[in-house]
């Protein structure tokens, strides 16, 4: 096992400001939902998007209150991991939660970059947006190895700038709003609501992306929960804002159900300027964003289960000078550059994602409920106390979780189960030159990963969850 000392060099830096952490779930989801998701939705619901979005919103802010509440015990990389392997002492299930997650945020950064080539194209339309996107994704590469500092400054100006282009868009349209094109609201009953839900709920997909980068973070106790909850506060109102906009401008629904570029085709009714252009600039900076942040989480599950030790140990090495898992964020460049040029199996990967997604956000939901009842110890460190509270958005957020698999699952297993075979098999080898080196496990999960050992006791870790057979559960 490596050592305390060990554990510590492989330490991250706490550089992340509150508003970075905020610009961190903001910006880094907005790319996801705002410029595509809101219209394309309609096609089964009508303007009842709405509503809809209200809906997904709600379980979103359970999930986010979830989080907000583990992070503050768990003030470490990885969120879902750490959360699940610290409260249920087991690396197993946390690595089980999370491993589809990994690919689903390598292809997200393809996915994203690939958006940002196609809006670069409304100024420059001779260009490839593969390329745009491999150059996009070099470039944060380049800025994420430099430190998390340097990130939260650069995600900043982005995110300013980013809501400063949706405003432009959303104040004037306000302003033009007809009531009656909200009408039919309803066009495809229940059924049409509930396959909306799922890419609505997609624009939510990055509510707890700070929690990845929870060791980052400065004075995690009051800026985690800020950014998680508050982050998806602003996202609900931005939310929407811009969709009653687009549907309140628009005639005919079904010209944003067909349109790539959904808010320009709104805004185009009520801009007196190109509104074209103004909305190319708010995905440019929209789907920079989300690749950003997308890169600086994606970058802590394989830190993780390094530091776990389920995983090759160079993934937990960090860069001397910036604190940054250089192999980490190496191999997702490396995989996601490659993967732009596989255009026709994206939105195939895209949707595990979102499956992986809900899957983690369910099994983080049901940890927060799993504590509260099972570990006082730990539930006795959290910066605020919900009380039994806390079931109402362990339940909506579970619920929501389940619900949403429950459409999100199709097209996805032909994938999901061989990744998830070969992640076990991996888990599996380093678990037994584990067992063969007699690594201490008790010893790795009463550490979290990215923090130094001196900043979390391990003394507040209560007695570990039991087996079956009475002795000190383990993988």
């Amino acid at each position: 096992m490596a050592t305390d000392g060990t554990k510590s060099d492989r330490s991250l830096a706490r550089d992340i400001g509150p508003f970075g952490a905020i610009a961190t779930v903001v910006a880094g989801t907005l790319g996801a939902g705002l410029f595509v998701t809101l219209g394309t939705a309609s096609s089964t619901t009508g303007p009842s998007v709405i509503l809809i979005i209200a809906l997904s919103g709600i379980i979103a802010m359970a999930i986010a209150i979830n989080y907000s509440w583990l992070a503050t015990i768990f003030p470490a990389a990885g969120s879902t991991y750490s959360y699940i392997t610290r409260v249920f002492r087991n690396r197993l299930a946390g690595f089980v939660a999370t491993w589809s997650l990994w690919l689903g945020y390598m292809a997200a950064v393809s996915v994203l970059a690939l958006g940002f080539g196609s809006y670069l194209q409304v100024f420059y339309p001779a260009v490839d947006p593969r390329w745009a996107g491999i150059a996009l994704i070099t470039l944060l590469f380049v800025v994420n190895m430099l430190g998390a500092r340097r990130y939260s400054i650069s995600q900043n100006a982005i995110f300013l700038l980013l809501v400063v282009s949706i405003l432009v868009l959303v104040i004037p349209g306000t302003f033009t709003v007809e009531a009656g094109n909200y009408t039919p609201f309803f066009t495809g009953g229940f059924d049409g609501a509930l396959a909306a839900a799922v890419p609505l709920f997609y624009a939510y997909i990055g509510i707890a992306v700070a929690g990845e980068i929870g060791a980052e973070v400065k004075n995690p106790s009051r800026n985690l929960p800020l950014a998680m909850a508050g982050g998806t506060l602003i996202l609900i109102a931005l939310y929407m804002w811009t969709a009653a906009v687009i549907y309140g401008v628009v005639g005919d629904y079904t010209v944003l159900a067909g349109s790539d570029r959904p808010l320009s085709t709104a805004a185009e009714t009520f801009l007196p300027v190109n509104a074209t252009a103004i909305v190319g600039i708010g995905g440019l900076l929209a789907t920079a964003s989300s690749v950003h942040a997308v890169m600086a989480a994606g970058i802590k599950l394989p830190y993780c289960w390094a530091w776990d030790e389920v995983f090759s140990t160079r993934f937990s090495e960090v860069n001397d000078r910036w604190r940054t898992p250089h192999w980490s964020l190496l191999t997702l460049f490396v995989v996601s550059s490659g993967l732009t040029f596989w255009t026709g199996g994206l939105d195939q990967v895209i949707a595990i994602a979102t499956f992986s997604y809900l899957i983690a956000y369910g099994a983080t939901s049901f940890t927060a409920m799993y504590l509260y009842l099972n570990r006082p110890a730990l539930r006795e460190k959290a910066a605020f106390d919900p009380g039994r509270w806390i079931f109402v958005p362990g339940l909506l957020g579970l619920g929501g979780c389940v619900l949403l698999l429950s459409q999100a699952y199709q097209g996805s297993m032909t994938i999901y189960v061989p990744w998830l075979v070969i992640g076990l098999a991996v888990f599996s080898a380093y678990w037994y030159l584990g067992k063969q080196s007699e690594t201490d496990v008790d010893a790795i999960l009463d550490t979290l990963p990215g923090v130094p050992t001196d900043e979390y006791s391990p003394a507040i870790v209560d007695e570990p969850t039991m087996a079956d057979d009475g002795t000190p559960a383990d993988d």
